[in-house]
């Protein structure tokens, strides 16, 4: 079995791996490491400091282009400021931080900031949140309008009753969780909520959904 071959079932093996992992099982340098690997399409996660690979053809990328493997992410975008610009471009009403962290998997208060004047996305104030949107000034305008359009449409609270209650319930005893989670964990106790609409409930009410280490 040649050398390329034998990297690829490893990687097939153990599908995402550091360059270090690779340079103990085969027992060469790191530097040897990226020499070796460098005839192969890998990916390297945009989080964790980039210190995880994969084969491209291992990853199971959604809609986004965004693959999560044990909580280690990685995008067809490659680093996380192209895969910010990308997801910004192609939203349909711009993004704001916590829609951004659902997407992305990520605390947005670790790298959002450093990243609002870059290039392809621009950063305004709509109501009370800040918004990123496409630099593009047709895209801009689309995603603008969409958005106001939006907050219009939350005259009326989009959740009441038991299913407010439940969301609130949820986020209290898991305040980690993302929409997508907490729509997922509401699934299974037969409460069909989707994420979009626990947004729009936060947002209706202007609760700042809590992290962990948020104070």
């Amino acid at each position: 079995m040649d050398t390329l071959e034998s990297i690829e079932n490893h990687f097939i093996k153990n599908k995402v791996l550091t360059l270090q992992n690779l340079s103990q099982y085969f027992n060469v340098s790191v530097r040897t490491v990226q020499r070796m690997i460098s005839p192969l399409d890998t990916i390297r996660s945009y989080d964790h400091n980039g210190r995880y690979f994969s084969l491209e053809k291992l990853a199971g990328f959604n809609s986004m282009g965004i693959w999560e493997y044990n909580n280690i992410h990685f995008s067809r975008s490659g680093t996380l400021k192209n895969t910010l610009v990308a997801i910004v471009n192609n939203s349909s009403h711009g993004m704001d931080a916590p829609q951004i962290k659902d997407v992305l998997g990520m605390d947005t208060r670790s790298f959002l900031f450093q990243y609002k004047n870059a290039s392809g996305i621009k950063r305004e104030k709509v109501g009370s949140h800040y918004v990123y949107f496409s630099s593009g000034p047709e895209q801009f305008s689309k995603q603008l309008s969409n958005r106001k359009q939006g907050l219009v449409s939350l005259a009326q609270a989009p959740l009441e009753g038991t299913a407010a209650i439940s969301v609130l319930v949820g986020t209290i005893k898991h305040p980690d969780f993302t929409f997508e989670q907490l729509s997922k964990h509401l699934g299974k106790q037969g409460i069909k909520i989707k994420p979009g609409i626990i947004e729009d409930f936060f947002v209706f009410y202007g609760i700042e959904k809590k992290t962990p280490g948020s104070k």
